[in-house]
């Protein structure tokens, strides 16, 4: 079973999750009457009885007629995995319309605020991000399209393309960094890749290009180090040139 199955079903709070397996026909079956009884509720409740009969003979009949009734796309039907992620997401988008209201107020003002704290921020938080399904071609697109907006080049891998992004908000849009951008920035040096020393020989000029990079990037991370160094080294001056201490245990001569 996908990984993407299980935590919408943990998203949607179902409580069947433990060892449920859409192959299984009679899980298959609790698992769509539970669905439209208590998330989707497409149906009026005299007119669910076809589907919460799980051990009828008819129940596939009832199934088709409700896939039909949701508009389900045909080319996701003849593939258990992928009509139960379709009918997961679509119990989502139900659930959310059912608690719009509520859901945007999941911001981070709201949770920086104390408006949603503790473990109510942080439950409501993993819900939505646990809702997401990242090898959605939406998903991926939006990755892609987020990533040309800060002009990250393109990968055919879109999670390695989010992983670059997470590294770029870390580095560049957290507020520590923005402060520490704008405390300390300094004039751009505009420096051409053939102005720049290497300090060794290599031949081909894109691996000699990739190398003058690399030693960038370990510039950095080098610069990075001695400023931890030095935050280390003037934290353990503040305790050393003002000890705490008890001059009533002080004595003066014998």
């Amino acid at each position: 079973m996908r990984k993407s199955i299980s935590r919408k079903l943990e998203v949607l709070q179902y409580p069947a999750l433990i060892g449920f397996n859409p192959a299984d026909e009679q899980r298959w079956r609790l698992l769509v009457a539970w669905l439209e009884n208590q998330k989707i509720r497409v149906y009026k409740e005299n007119e669910r009885i076809g589907l919460s009969n799980t051990t009828s003979d008819a129940w596939n009949q009832h199934f088709a007629k409700y896939l039909s009734d949701l508009a389900c796309p045909q080319k996701v039907q003849s593939n258990r995995e992928s009509l139960c992620t379709w009918l997961l997401d679509c119990a989502i988008r139900y659930e959310y319309g059912d608690n719009v209201n509520q859901l945007k107020t999941l911001t981070k003002d709201n949770i920086q605020s104390g408006r949603l704290v503790g473990k109510e921020a942080a439950v409501k938080a993993m819900e939505a991000l646990s809702a997401l399904d990242v090898n959605s071609p939406e998903f991926a697109n939006g990755v892609r399209e987020a990533a040309k907006l800060v002009k990250i080049p393109a990968h055919e891998n879109h999670l390695v393309l989010l992983k670059a992004l997470s590294l770029f908000v870390e580095s560049r849009l957290k507020e520590e960094a923005v402060q520490d951008f704008i405390s300390n920035r300094e004039p751009a040096i505009q420096l051409a890749s053939k102005d720049m020393e290497l300090g060794l020989t290599i031949m081909d000029d894109t691996t000699r290009d990739a190398a003058k990079v690399l030693r960038l990037l370990h510039l950095n991370d080098l610069r990075k180090l001695q400023t931890s160094i030095n935050e280390c080294i003037v934290a353990a001056q503040t305790i050393t040139a003002n000890p705490r201490t008890d001059q009533s245990l002080g004595q003066v001569g014998r």
